[in-house]
């Protein structure tokens, strides 16, 4: 939003992939640099739309629906990090977009890593929210939190997601837990898939061998906080931030705090290249 009060116009288009069509929101202008947003499972783009808000005046915001998500096509190929990865870099060149900077949140943060693992002259930096360096501990409880509710004739499978949403953010407004619930019924396998993959993703690895800036931060209530200070000690160029306060939700509900954080890192990174 800018000085006037007035809100960033957020459209929505498809982009060809291999395999199918990516669905995206876009914001902003395309002659400033672009900023790809990656959300986490089981959402889609719409949870950046706050944070589209907060940004649009200062870069060209592209959010897309990771495959099987929201109203993108599922993958045509078995779900990994790395392939998640790859349709995202297919979206990038479908926009001609030859280098950006890369946001991602808790799954968005998988991706991210793996786009700029694979694809490193793409990113010009990359900032993290919950990086996902899971502990043996979180590895084995993720599973059981992603398991698919078998449809039930009295419902109980809606009231088991609608507690399950509830249960991450237990004080986050009611709109938000049911936009969540409903995205949680939509997509199925999907849901475990993803926890699946980002498990099997090496991610510390990755982390480790990449050159390009990189900010990582979560809020104190955030479940992937405890392996924040392990992540930050991977990186080559890193930052570290903590959002007091914040949960799994904090793109929706710290919007301006988090925007003003990606603001300061993304302009410091940038004049040092």
């Amino acid at each position: 939003m800018d000085q006037r009060g007035v809100r960033a116009v957020i459209r929505r288009g498809y982009c060809d992939i291999d395999g199918g069509q990516l669905h995206y929101r876009q914001a902003g202008s395309r002659d400033k640099l672009p900023l790809l947003l990656l959300h986490q499972s089981p959402s889609s783009s719409v949870m950046y739309e706050a944070l589209m808000q907060v940004l649009g005046d200062d870069y060209w915001l592209l959010a897309p629906d990771t495959p099987g998500f929201g109203q993108s096509d599922p993958l045509s190929e078995p779900v990994s990090i790395v392939a998640y990865a790859r349709a995202i870099q297919q979206f990038l060149d479908a926009l001609e977009i030859e280098q950006a900077l890369v946001f991602g949140h808790h799954t968005g943060a998988s991706v991210a890593v793996q786009l700029a693992h694979d694809h490193p002259q793409q990113v010009v930096a990359l900032a993290l929210s919950g990086p996902t360096l899971l502990s043996d501990a979180l590895k084995n409880i993720l599973p059981e939190k992603a398991k698919p509710f078998p449809l039930s004739a009295d419902g109980s499978h809606l009231l088991s997601m609608w507690q399950r949403m509830r249960d991450k953010e237990p004080d986050a407004p009611l709109a938000l837990t049911l936009r969540e619930t409903l995205l949680g019924l939509a997509v199925g396998e999907a849901y475990p898939d993803a926890y699946r993959a980002v498990i099997e993703q090496p991610f510390g690895e990755q982390l480790q061998a990449l050159t390009c800036p990189v900010l990582v931060f979560a809020g104190d209530g955030d479940p992937l906080y405890g392996q924040l200070d392990a992540a930050y000690g991977l990186l080559a160029k890193g930052e570290k931030q903590v959002i007091q306060g914040a949960r799994t939700y904090a793109c929706d509900l710290y919007a301006n705090e988090i925007g003003a954080h990606l603001k300061a890192f993304f302009s410091r990174a940038c004049k040092g290249n």
